[in-house]
């Protein structure tokens, strides 16, 4: 990805001379444009301390008005917007050494497996190998020591990822298709380092974040037992068929929902993470010109898009709730969880975190202040990238799954004949994903969903034994042991998901909201009990899915 072509935000031609190869020609306007602002940043800027430095006390301005006063606060104002907020590199903030793991770090691998939960995690051992070595380099350059965590790529096709307390980085397959080069990887991966490094995690933006999703995932527990309430109880008995096909269509889009990997960082956060990011990169000796700017430019082109999704889905959730809502005869109480859980799953999706264009008009600034619009000229690695990714192990499985999101969506439109065809071959022997839990729990949808109840069994029974399982299969496979009568079936699904998260904190309010789902009284109290004593942190979601 190059780029020539781009308008940025901040003072473009002045970045482009500085950072190009060869030096584009500059029109007369534009020049008098940057030279202004140059002599406007050099004359007021130092006389200014820069804002949004941790440890730094601005020092007290010099008294006096009139034109002096003026100019400096239109100088401050001028070098604010041209030139970042830092005018040293914020590499130069961290002391090296042994790193110090989170205050909410929960262990490597229990992290991992706390992840696995709700995310398919692909075995893609030719890419996250590479990778890993790109981001011990980038660990390297950062100074300090025993810096935990790797790479793991997860079955999403958004274009996300993120970095969790415990230093892992959570890849979406999606996103590997949009990566040109290995700076580019660096980039995204030197970025998500700096969450950690910097202790964001052991902010209080992530608390804030940490009761979002808690508050997110009690939700989701409501609207599923509100859900079971309509399906279930008296009122399934006044449902019609088009309110059952609403239902339907509700349960669906909770199934075959995307979970986002990455936290809605505050701007602050994602802005010192973009700026340590391109420290360890340049520091590792990863290009800035075909890495870290690419990058952001399909950070930015992607953000766009994904707002216009999350538009289409909110409204498409909403229609769906408020159609139910309006149709069914249900008591006050019921009405009144649904009507919670649209505004809460609305809110959800129409939050944003900062927009790729403002943090590429921010790099631009950083990159004038802090490297004076000079950084090393290095050529992008493009050929090892290329084959890693071309690998017989990787890309069938990445193009394999591009199918599986189309499938995926076919079914969320209740297209499952289409589904179905689309999903066939994708489960032959021959293919690289047939052991896969995704396209196996698809297809059981799909054909469940077409009356062929014990045709799809088999699709059931691989999704259930598959090594990137998730807990949704688990219900999946409570409702259609519930569904067949077998009730005696259901409490060993549900220990069978426990045994298989069984270092997931999170399992626990899962598993009684399984047992409360299906009436099955005495083994949810066990669970819930259990839960309040060996996961305290969980208790109040545990409470709220045995309700």
């Amino acid at each position: 990805m190059s780029t020539s072509g781009r308008a940025h935000s901040h003072v473009p031609a002045c970045r482009r001379a500085a950072t190009s190869r060869t030096t584009p020609a500059i029109g007369p306007r534009r020049a008098l444009v940057c030279v202004a602002l140059s002599v406007l940043t050099l004359a007021c800027g130092p006389a200014f301390a820069q804002q949004d430095q941790p440890g730094e006390t601005p020092p007290a301005a010099k008294s006096g008005g009139g034109l002096g006063s003026f100019f400096g606060g239109l100088g401050q104002s001028i070098t604010n917007v041209v030139s970042g907020t830092r005018d040293k590199p914020q590499i130069q903030d961290l002391t090296p050494g042994v790193y110090v793991k989170s205050n909410e770090a929960i262990g490597e691998e229990r992290d991992i497996d706390e992840n696995r939960i709700t995310r398919g995690v692909l075995a893609l051992p030719a890419f996250t190998n590479y990778a890993n070595g790109v981001l011990d380099k980038l660990k390297q350059a950062s100074g300090f020591q025993q810096v935990p965590g790797k790479v793991l790529i997860v079955a999403n096709d958004q274009m996300d990822a993120g970095a969790t307390a415990d230093g892992n980085v959570f890849i979406s397959s999606g996103y590997l298709r949009e990566l040109k080069n290995e700076d580019q990887l660096a980039a995204l991966l030197a970025h998500e380092l700096a969450h950690v490094l910097l202790r964001h995690h052991d902010s209080n933006a992530f608390t804030r974040i940490q009761k979002q999703v808690s508050t997110l995932v009690q939700t989701g527990i409501g609207l599923r037992n509100s859900l079971d309430k309509v399906t279930g109880g008296t009122a399934s008995n006044a449902l019609s068929p088009s309110q059952k096909d609403v239902i339907l269509k509700m349960e669906l889009l909770i199934k075959v929902s995307d979970v986002a990997l990455h936290p809605a960082w505050g701007r602050r956060q994602e802005a010192e993470a973009d700026r340590l990011g391109m420290d360890l990169m340049v520091k590792a000796g990863y290009s800035y010109q075909e890495g870290f700017i690419p990058w952001l430019e399909a950070v930015a082109k992607w953000d766009a898009i994904q707002e216009a999704q999350k538009t289409a889905r909110a409204a498409r959730q909403e229609a769906l709730m408020q159609s139910m809502m309006a149709e069914g005869k249900f008591d006050e109480s019921l009405k009144q969880s649904l009507g919670s859980a649209l505004t809460e799953m609305t809110s959800r999706l129409s939050a944003s975190h900062e927009g790729g264009e403002k943090r590429i008009a921010d790099i631009d600034a950083y990159f004038i202040k802090a490297y004076n619009e000079k950084v090393p000229q290095v050529a992008p690695t493009i050929r090892p990238f290329e084959q890693v990714r071309n690998h017989p192990g990787v890309l069938p499985v990445l193009n394999a799954y591009s199918r599986v999101f189309e499938a995926r969506t076919l079914i969320g439109d209740q297209k499952y004949a289409e589904a179905q065809t689309l999903l066939k071959p994708l489960l032959s022997p021959s293919s690289p994903i047939a052991s896969h839990a995704l396209p196996n729990q698809l297809m059981f949808e799909a054909t469940r969903s077409l009356g062929g109840r014990r045709d799809a069994e088999p699709f059931l029974a691989r999704s259930l034994s598959s090594d990137n399982s998730v807990w949704e299969v688990y219900d999946s496979a409570a409702t259609h042991y519930r569904d067949n009568g077998d009730m005696a079936a259901i409490p060993r699904v549900g220990q069978g998901a426990f045994q298989r998260f069984s270092g997931a904190p999170s399992a626990y309010p899962k598993l009684v909201a399984l047992y409360r789902r299906h009436g099955l009284t005495k083994e949810m109290n066990a669970a819930l009990s259990e839960c309040v004593l060996r996961q305290a942190d969980k208790r109040d979601q545990c409470v709220d899915a045995a309700k």
